[in-house]
C-alpha cells in the first residue's frame, strides 16, 4: 500500500461538499447476464464491473475528459466469512484495489483485461493482508485512523461492491417485496460509490455521487444500461 501510487486525478476526484446524489438502473434478468458472462469465460461480477468501466468511459467522453489509456482504481470489499458463520452477526471482510480499465476503447478487450486483473487479485493475499491491517488500525486511536483513511483514500477514486441478495422473492407483513436497492458506504473521502444487488433472479446497479463532482449520476446509469444492452446483444447474436 505504501508503494502503490495515488490514483490519478479525474473528474471523479476532488473536494467533497455535503450533498450526495443517487440513481439506479432498471433491473436486468440475472440468467441473461450469467449467460453472457459464461460465453466470454468471465464471472457475473467481471461482466458487471466491465459494464461499469465502460459507463465511466462514456461519461468522461460526454464531458470531454480524456479517457484513453486511463485506469481508475476502485476499492472492492471481499467477504472472508466462511459459510459456517453466515448466520452470525457482524462483518469479516478485506479490501482489494481493482484498477478499472476505463482507458481501453474496445468493449470485449476491456472485459478480458478486467477479468485478468480480477483473477490476479483472487490469487493474491491482498484481502487477508488488508483485513489484518484494518483490525490493527481499529485498535489504535483517532490520529492513526485518520492517517490510515487518508492513505486508503489517496489510492482510489471509488468504492464498489456486489451483494447477492435473496434468490427467491421475500415478503414483508404478507406483501411481496418487488425490488430492493442499497448504497455502499463511502469513507476516506471517496466521491463515487457503485452498488450492485441481485434479487429474485434480477440484478440492478446503483450509483451514489458527490454533487460537486458528478451532478448527474443518472447519466452514468444510462451509459451503464447502454453498455450492458450492447454486451447482452452480442451474446444473443
Amino acid at each position: 500500500l505504501s508503494t502503490m501510487p495515488a490514483d490519478k486525478d479525474t473528474i471523479f476526484k476532488g473536494e467533497l461538499c455535503t450533498r450526495k446524489l443517487c440513481a439506479w438502473s432498471k433491473v436486468m434478468p440475472l440468467d441473461e447476464v450469467k449467460a453472457c458472462a459464461k460465453s466470454h469465460g468471465a464471472t457475473i461480477n467481471d461482466l458487471l464491473l466491465a459494464g461499469v468501466a465502460g459507463a465511466l468511459r462514456r461519461y468522461m467522453e460526454g464531458r470531454k475528459a480524456p479517457a484513453d489509456g486511463l485506469d481508475i482504481r476502485a476499492v472492492v470489499p471481499v467477504n472472508l466469512r466462511p459459510e459456517s458463520d453466515i448466520i452470525k452477526l457482524g462483518n469479516r471482510f478485506g479490501l482489494v484495489f481493482l484498477s478499472l480499465p476505463v482507458g481501453i476503447p474496445d468493449r470485449l478487450e476491456r472485459l478480458h483485461e478486467l477479468k485478468r486483473r480480477m483473477d490476479a487479485i483472487k490469487a493474491s493475499s491482498e484481502p487477508l493482508v488488508i483485513y489484518g491491517l484494518l483490525n490493527a488500525v481499529g485498535l489504535t486511536g483517532p490520529k492513526v485512523e485518520s492517517v490510515a483513511l487518508q492513505l486508503f483514500g489517496s489510492k482510489a477514486t471509488a468504492v464498489m461492491t456486489n451483494v447477492p441478495g435473496p434468490r427467491e422473492e421475500i415478503f414483508l407483513a404478507g406483501k411481496p417485496m418487488r425490488s430492493m436497492m442499497f448504497w455502499v458506504p463511502q469513507s476516506a473521502k471517496l466521491g463515487l460509490g457503485v452498488s450492485i444487488l441481485s434479487y429474485a433472479g434480477e440484478v440492478r446497479l446503483g450509483v451514489a455521487t458527490e454533487s460537486g463532482l458528478v451532478p448527474d449520476p443518472e447519466s452514468i446509469i444510462t451509459a451503464f444500461q447502454d453498455e450492458m444492452q450492447e454486451m447482452l446483444g452480442e451474446t444473443d447474436s
